[in-house]
This record gives C-alpha cells, structure tokens and sequence, in this order.
C-alpha cells in the first residue's frame, strides 16, 4: 500500500527481477517532499479538487522524476501546472503520442517540463513526469480534476480522496512493459527518497444550496464550521492533522438529499463543440412500482479470496455472504465463486435452486472461506460465468466483492459489457486503495450498480442495498424526454439513457443550446409489466456560470466513460476530439508543458542526471518510519539477509511523519516465485512485531497479494482465541441463527434474550410457537438494531411471510412480542 507520499516519495528505481543487480546497490539522491495541500470545494453533487505539492531539490544535479497518483476513475483531470521558483509552466491537453515527444525533446534539450497522463490500463492511476528539476530549486506541482458526488446508501453524499495506491496484480498474459508509463530518459536507475517530514494539509468547502445537517469522516476528525444558516461549511482536519495512510473522506449530510436538483451551467460563447453550449445536470431518485421486484432470479456470489483480502477485507466479505444467503428469497437460483489465482464453485454443475440442503452447504463453506487463493485472476471465474447461458426464465445477476487490486481492468470490462443482455453485473470495492476503475466500471458495463466500502462496517448495508436492487427488475425502454423551446437540439450525454434502479441516485447531463428554455424534464419506461413515469418541472432548474465549467467537463468524463466500454469504431478519434475540445484527460490524450523561459539546464543528454523511474517489475519494501538493517536480522539467514539489508535499505523511502505502516510497494506483483529464500508476508509480519512491539495501537497491516507461495493460515488458526458468543449484542450471531424457511425457534429467542423459556412459552397466545418464536426476534432486532435495519430488511420479510403462511397475524403477534421485550 502506497499512500499519496507516492507521489512525494521516492519512486524506488527498479527493473526486473532477471536484470537488476543485487549486489550493487543504487545511488541514492534526497528531494524533499516539503507540503501536500489538498483544497476541495463542495457544491451540491459535485466537488473541484484542487492538489498541490511542494518539493525541493536537495541535490547538486538536475533531476528528473515520475510518479504515480491514484485518482477516482470518474475524476475530470483537466488542468496540471508547475511553479518553479516562481515560474509558472502551465500545461496543455494534446494527443499523448504528441504529448510524450514534447516532453522528451523538452528535456533532452535542457528545459523543465512536466507531463501527466491516464494509465494505460486502468483509468484509476495518474502518471506524473517532472523532467529538468533544477538543482537547488523548488518545485510546486499543481493538479486540479472535478468529481460526481452521489447519495448512498445511508442517505450521506459521499466525497473520497483517494490517497492510497496498493499493489496491483498483474496477470501472466499482461507483459511488464503493457503497464510501465515511463518516459525518462535512458540511463543507469538512481533512487530518490525523500528523508524528511512533510505537511498533509486538507480543507473543504461546503456550498451549493443545500441545507447541511452534518459532516463528519469515516477516519478522520475533522473540524467542521456550519455558517448560521446551514447554507454552508468550512472543513479541515484537527490539530492531529491526516495520516495518507488511508483515503480521505467526508460525508455530506443534506436535510434533503433525495429532492430532485437541476442545474444549468452557461456555455463558453468562444468555445468549441460541448463547451460552446450550456449544459444541464439533472440529480434525481425516480420511483419503481412494488411489483417490480422479482424472486425469479439467478445470483452468483463471486468472492475474491486472493492474499491481499486478508484481515478486515475477508471477514467482512465471510459476514456480508451470510447475511445474503439468508436474505435469498425461496424460489431462486444461486451460486458461490470463490477466486484467487484460480477460482472454485460451490455447485460446480451450475446453479441450484435455494432450499434447505443448498443453504446447509453454502454455510458449511462460509464457515471455511478464508484469504488463502494466492493472486487476483478475476477474468477466468467470470469467464466461466459466461460459458453457460442463465436459465431460462431467470434474470441471471452477478455480485462481486473485491478489493480490485488488478492491471487488467479493460480485459475484464469488455467481457462483461459483450454480455451485458443476459446479465446484469454488480461490485463492491472493499478498503482503501480499491481499484474505482474495476468496480465502477465492470458495474456500468454491465449495466447494474457498484458501491465502495471504506468502513468495514458499512459493507452489509452496502452489500444489501446492492441486493435490493439486483431483485429489482432492469428497466427496459427507458425514455428521457424534454419539453423545450424553441423545439430541438437537445442532446443527452451520453447519448445513451443511463441504468435506472428505483429509489438511487440518477444523475444525468444534457446539452442544450444556449437559447433554449427546457420547460419539463420526464424520465418514462417499463420494469416487468408495470410502467413508471417521473416528471421534473423546468421551473426548478438553477441557472449558475462557472469559469471552469465544472458541469462540462464531467459531462465530457462520463462520456468518455460510456466510449471506453463501448463497442464501436472510431471511437478513440471522438474521444480525442471530445478531450482537446474539454481539456479532460482520456487515455489517448496527455497534458503538457515547457518552461521555454529558462536557461536549459546543462547536461550530458547520454548521462542525463539523477532520475526517479516508475516501478516495473520487481518488488521493493518501504518503511514509513525509519528501519534499521539490523531488523532483518533475526529471521532470515545470513546470506539472504546481508543481500536484502543492502538492497532494500537502498530502496527504502522514510517518512517521518506517518510512521504508522509497513506494507509492499509494487505495481506489479506476479506469480512468479521471487528467489529471496524467505516468504515476504512472513517477514512482513515478524518485522511489524519486532519494530512495533512497544505500539500496540500502530495501524500497521499488510496489503500484498500473495505470489505462488501462501500461507497455510495455520498460525493465524493458532492465535484465535475462542469466546462464547453473545447474541444479545451480535447482528450476525443472530442472522446465523435463522432457518431456511425465515423461522427462528424459542431455544434460538433464549440464546438471543437470555429471557426465560417458560416466560417466553406463555407470554401470549399463537397457532404456531415458531411463528410467536420469530416474531420475538424481529421485535429484538427492531428494539437493538435499528440502524442496521438495511442489512437485515430482507430476511425480515422473509421472516414475516413466514408467520403469514403460519397463519399468524403479523401485527398481533409483533405487538405482544414488542411488549415483553419492554417489560423484561
């Protein structure tokens, strides 16, 4: 895991495992990462952020750098500056091809000049490029981009930064060179640390129209000062200042997130193609009939078990399948995939209907699941999915649950867009550093709904809230239509209507002419055979001018979104055209600049001075506090540990001012064995101890997958204590308990209450014990676990058809076992 210090920090200089020399370690020059300070500003569903960092260049030689940012994959980075003592270098967007040459004959020539580009692979990561750092010279880099801000599940519109950049897997079919973006110059690698604190500043701005009831932070302590009206907010972090050792985020609590908003933001009268007309964002959250929802229907669970789930990640991925097995509605058919380097089945003869026996074995396999499958191979499992048709008369739905740490995103999301017809995809993204480019993406190409999860606890009620919607039917000849004067020139972007579930949060844009009054907005179609209609006055929209042309440019974005999942021709020529037109960066297009004012800077072009390159193949171990070489000795043997001291001190990055982690720093793990005589993760965990035995409260935790060699999970088996469950205060002890039919029993309300059976036995009077039984337990979950209502909703209903077919009164019976929970 690689924290936003990735772009600060060094950029270890490594080639691959078969050419790098172990026994001659690389020069080692200092550049001081001095600021990061990260501005955002809020307004309505939308946030401009606004990065800056700040280096200096302690060396007597110029020095040229790259280094690797994450960004969310619908982030519009549209503008990237340099200031070099004072010299501003501000970059244009142009053709990448055109755009690399530039920089490269800028910096053979002597000049300083910078590039920033989209990963060739994966939408999710920015290359940076600093060529020319004078020596002694300070360097102030400057990225700004726009993001979508959408209500979740929760209610709270959600804003992450993301800071974090784990380890990436990298199939066998994927060659080292397909992901390695670096531009420097040839030459002997030489290794940039930076050796000192720097400062992490962020601070946000809340506007846009909205009354706020709160803002808080999933990790973070933030100070946060509400104007008088509540109009407004200023957000910063507390005096203990943010560690980038985690993505950072803010939730946004409107008193009305669900009200429809319109905005309409003026044109640029000069300007060309989608900026020369005005463009309207439409937030809403139509509604689908009850009878939309359907029990008919096929459900694959696919898991990702691969090394870096390990911890959090696996256990709530083990705690979110219980809930959605016992969630499933009779009648449907399901399926659990397991993968990691290779994948596994529940059923492997395909899906089987949900009864009591399939369930029975489903929990038996819930109760092994573990981060034991080495590597993250996510295209074979789906693959697999796709090689036999859904069942006839069944809506055939896959749910995901990954921490997304792939390259091959495009592979993945081309497969699953070919098939999006006959099935629907949905994903959740788990932890931070979670690919937003696998998740979203693999979710908008096949046309279903993606969430990502930076709470470990939130991932239920995430999760659920994603079921609730795979249960609801897809919404079939979707209209979106406008009433407008004079009539015509109305156009939707994309041109495509967007996937619809009822109740979420749709946002739309629509270019429109600058003459043109829209009088209504009416969003149609039809979900099973029932129809759905949603009408918007055009009374409501709000007319803004923004000199940035926020909502232009995420328009630009999300078409250039919908194309790179897209199976047409030409399409890269019309994102090109649609990226210069906008400045929004796309992965054909780059931004660049030279300082053409300043004395070139004078070098030998064939011994080009000190250069930081990106991370190929390989791995390199970073220590965010400062490791001595004497750590490795007390668990490795001598000759393997006087190799590695030599080496990884020499590739070691110490930042001072988070000394908190100890994690892998690789782009490109593989499967193939690495020859250093020792298990990495092993290591790992020895090394933590050793160095953080004195801080038991250090958040310290490995994120790497495994490569080949995995742990047997033996020691971990070995160190679990065991304690007896208190069902009185655990949701999935209790989810644990229920039956297949949605029943729980009055041995199960005494393990739940502690109340006693013959109290229990005689507090009212019932046809069915079971059915009294149950409804006891769902006035317990009501009365406990209110705020979690969303994660266990859906067995409820489960549970009150139950007590329906037992003839019970539902009500009745819930009101008398409301009654004895409140008296006893």
């Amino acid at each position: 895991m690689a924290p936003w210090g990735l772009i600060g920090q060094a950029q270890v200089a490594v080639v691959s495992e078969e050419t790098y020399n172990w026994s001659r370690p690389c020069e080692v020059h200092v550049v001081t990462l001095k600021a990061v300070d990260i501005n955002v500003t809020v307004r309505g569903f939308v946030a401009r952020v606004e990065a800056s960092l700040t280096y200096h260049n302690a060396t007597t030689n110029a020095l040229e750098l790259e280094f690797r940012m994450p960004v969310d994959e619908g982030a519009a980075v549209y503008k990237f500056e340099a200031v070099i003592d004072g010299r501003k270098i501000s970059a244009k967007c142009m053709e990448k091809k055109k755009a690399e040459q530039i920089y490269k004959d800028a910096v053979q020539s002597g000049h300083t000049a910078v590039l920033a580009r989209e990963d060739a692979l994966t939408a999710d990561v920015f290359h940076l490029a600093l060529g020319n750092l004078p020596e002694g010279s300070q360097a102030e880099l400057q990225l700004s981009m726009m993001m979508e801000l959408k209500v979740k599940t929760d209610g709270a519109v959600s804003f992450t930064l993301p800071t974090v950049l784990n380890p990436r897997y990298c199939p066998l079919d994927i060659s080292p060179s397909q992901h390695t973006e670096s531009v420097a110059q040839t030459g002997n690698p030489e290794t940039v640390i930076v050796s000192e604190a720097y400062t992490f500043g962020i601070k946000a701005k809340v506007r846009g129209g909205h009354i706020i009831a709160r803002v808080t932070s999933h990790h973070d302590s933030l100070n946060v000062k509400l104007s008088d009206d509540s109009m407004s907010a200023e957000v910063t972090q507390d005096s203990g200042g943010f560690k980038p050792d985690h993505d950072w985020s803010m939730l946004i609590y409107y008193a009305n997130p669900y009200k429809t908003h319109i905005i309409r933001e003026s044109g640029e009268r000069a300007g060309t193609g989608l900026m020369k007309d005005d463009l309207v964002m439409v937030n809403l959250h139509p509604e689908f009939p009850e009878e939309s929802y359907s029990h008919r229907n096929e459900i694959l669970f696919v898991v990702d078990r691969s090394g870096s789930m390990e911890g959090d990640c696996i256990q709530s991925a083990c705690a979110t399948l219980l809930l959605f097995l016992k969630s499933l509605p009779t009648g449907c058919y399901f399926n659990v995939i397991s993968f990691g380097s290779t994948y596994s089945l529940l059923f492997p003869d395909g899906s089987q209907e949900y009864t009591e026996e399939t369930l029975k074995k489903a929990l038996e396999l819930h109760g092994t699941i573990k981060a034991d499958m080495g590597g993250t191979e996510i295209l074979q499992p789906i693959k697999h999915v796709y090689s036999t048709p859904p069942k006839p008369g069944y809506a055939r739905q896959i749910i995901l649950l990954t921490d997304g740490q792939v390259f091959n995103v495009d592979q993945v999301k081309e497969l699953v867009s070919c098939h999006a017809h006959e099935t629907r995809v949905f994903a959740v993204g788990i932890g931070n550093g979670a690919s937003t480019a696998l998740v979203y993406g693999l979710a908008r190409a096949g046309r279903g709904r993606a969430e990502m999860v930076y709470q470990q606890d939130k991932l239920q009620l995430k999760v659920m809230g994603l079921v609730r919607s795979m249960l609801q039917e897809s919404a079939q000849d979707v209209k979106i239509s406008f009433e407008v004067d004079p009539p015509g020139g109305i156009k939707l972007i994309p041109k495509n209507p967007p996937i619809i579930f009822g109740g979420q949060h749709l946002i739309m844009y629509v270019r429109v002419p600058t003459s043109t009054e829209v009088k209504n907005i009416t969003v149609s179609g039809i979900v099973g055979c029932a129809e759905f209609k949603n009408c918007y006055n055009g009374s409501d929209i709000v007319t803004i001018h923004d000199e940035e042309k926020t909502l232009h440019r995420l328009a630009a974005r999300a078409q250039i979104n919908e194309w790179q999942i897209a199976n047409e021709e030409d399409v890269a020529e019309d994102m090109i055209t649609l990226s210069l037109a906008t400045g929004v960066v796309c992965r054909w297009t780059a931004l660049v600049g030279v300082d053409l004012d300043m004395k070139p800077v004078g070098h030998n072009p064939e011994t080009l001075s000190s250069r930081c390159k990106s991370l190929s193949l390989g791995v390199s171990l970073r220590s965010m506090a400062q490791v001595e070489p004497t750590v490795f000795d007390s668990f490795v043997d001598g000759a393997t540990c006087e190799r590695m001291t030599t080496e990884f001190t020499s590739m070691v990055s110490r930042d001072l001012c988070l000394g908190a982690s100890l994690n892998f720093e690789t782009l490109s793990l593989r499967r193939k064995p690495l020859s250093l005589g020792v298990s990495f993760r092993s290591m790992l965990k020895k090394m933590r101890k050793k160095i953080y035995s004195s801080n038991k409260e250090s958040p310290i935790r490995s994120r790497a997958d495994t490569v080949d060699e995995v742990d047997t999970g033996k020691e971990a088996e070995s160190e679990k204590e065991h304690y007896p469950v208190d069902y009185g205060k655990n949701l999935m002890a209790v989810v644990s308990l229920q039956k297949f039919d949605g029943s729980w029993t009055l041995e199960d309300v005494v393990k739940v209450t502690s109340l006693p059976h013959s109290l229990l036995a005689g507090a009212t009077t019932y046809k069915n014990e079971t059915s009294w039984a149950t409804s006891v337990v769902l006035a317990f979950l009501e009365m406990k676990y209110s705020a979690e209502k969303d994660e266990w909703g859906l067995l409820a209903n489960k549970a009150r058809m139950f007590i329906a077919r037992c003839g019970d009164d539902v009500e009745v019976l819930m009101e008398a076992a409301r009654k004895v929970l409140a008296e006893n």
